[in-house]
């Protein structure tokens, strides 16, 4: 997993020049000192340190993949304090619109922001909320690209003050509002069907076991689309071998994604909601250097041979090297050098031939 994650991240990196995922776990923080490998051994993983993370959750694998399943720990810690200490409930709310294939994801992603800002500030859905007895909400934002083009949506959780059983009628009227503020906002208008979902606590618990960009995106990092669609991190993983869709090369869908989603927060909680259920402030930055912490140091690395690393596009199989001589207690002289040296001999053969 390692591996695929560390060669997505090259892929973003070449993808997106400008970004600062071309820097992530490769320049250094403080140019003074060497780059450096540290252990953790209560997880038993070697990391790079003394590098540069971009915290980015759209644009890198890596990064994405440590904040977003510390975000899912977040929101699981704050579900159970709501359900035990304040004796609440949670629906689950999702909120969708009709989208063509010649619709860009940054106009789509404006009309979305517009179309949920009046949804909550239209009174009758004021009261509706009030009646349902929502004192919070969490709301999570997810896009997939298929034949007709880019998909994003929101999943908000209500987090409600009693047990609601029968909410069909309300849904119904939910549905009619949202229809309303999608094509005031310049969106095309959804179905009364699929515009406007609203589920019950036992299906919002299932989904919250798996919030992320969905649960392989904390797992494993690609999830599998429904009905063909694709995630972003689908569209990096083929971007790879070339291919296309709709026409279009899903290399330039995913630098669309990736500079249209540029500052975006995955996961919006209430004002006030993370200090009540005793939820810590962390930014995506401050998850994705979390690493280091209860880490103990292994050994530097000059320039030079991480410069190979990275060329040779082995900077994780030296990872795992390291884990493996570590393991072994042949620490110092057995595969981690062995690969570096391996490298300098390629290295000096290539510059030969070049010479």
């Amino acid at each position: 997993q390692r591996i695929h994650d560390f060669l997505l991240q090259d892929q973003s990196a070449k993808l997106l020049p400008r970004e600062r995922v071309g820097n992530c776990l490769k320049k250094r923080i403080d140019k003074d000192k060497l780059r450096e490998v540290k252990y953790n051994e209560s997880r038993k993983k070697a990391h790079w340190a003394n590098v540069q993370r971009c915290g980015s959750i759209w644009s890198c694998p890596v990064c994405a993949k440590q904040i977003t399943e510390k975000r899912r720990s977040e929101l699981e810690k704050g579900l159970n304090k709501w359900k035990t200490a304040h004796s609440g409930h949670v629906l689950l709310l999702t909120l969708t619109f009709s989208h063509s294939i010649n619709e860009s994801l940054s106009s789509l992603l404006i009309g979305l922001k517009k179309a949920y800002k009046r949804f909550c500030e239209n009174t009758r859905v004021v009261n509706l909320m009030k009646s349902m007895g929502v004192e919070h909400k969490i709301k999570g934002f997810e896009v997939t690209y298929g034949r007709n083009g880019w998909h994003p949506h929101n999943h908000v959780l209500l987090l409600i003050n009693h047990e609601l059983r029968d909410f069909q009628e309300i849904k119904n009227e939910l549905a009619e509002l949202w229809i309303t503020c999608c094509t005031k906002s310049g969106l095309n208008a959804p179905s009364m069907e699929h515009g406007l979902d609203l589920r019950d606590g036992n299906y919002a618990e299932k989904y919250v076991s798996k919030w992320g960009l969905e649960h392989e995106l904390s797992k494993g990092h690609v999830k599998q689309g429904r009905n063909g669609s694709l995630t972003p991190f689908d569209l990096l993983q083929y971007s790879m071998v070339d291919a296309s869709m709709n026409g279009r090369s899903l290399a330039s869908l995913f630098q669309e994604f990736a500079i249209s989603m540029k500052g975006a927060r995955q996961l919006v909680w209430s004002r006030g909601l993370k200090k009540l259920l005793q939820i810590e402030e962390k930014t995506d930055e401050e998850l994705a250097e979390e690493t280091e912490q209860e880490a103990i140091s292994m050994r530097t690395v000059d320039d030079f041979a991480f410069s190979l690393l990275c060329t040779n596009q082995v900077r994780h199989e030296f990872l795992r090297c390291l884990e493996r001589d570590w393991e072994n207690g042949c620490f110092g002289n057995g595969e981690a050098e062995r690969l570096l040296i391996g490298l300098v001999e390629n290295e000096i053969e290539r510059l030969k031939q070049c010479a």
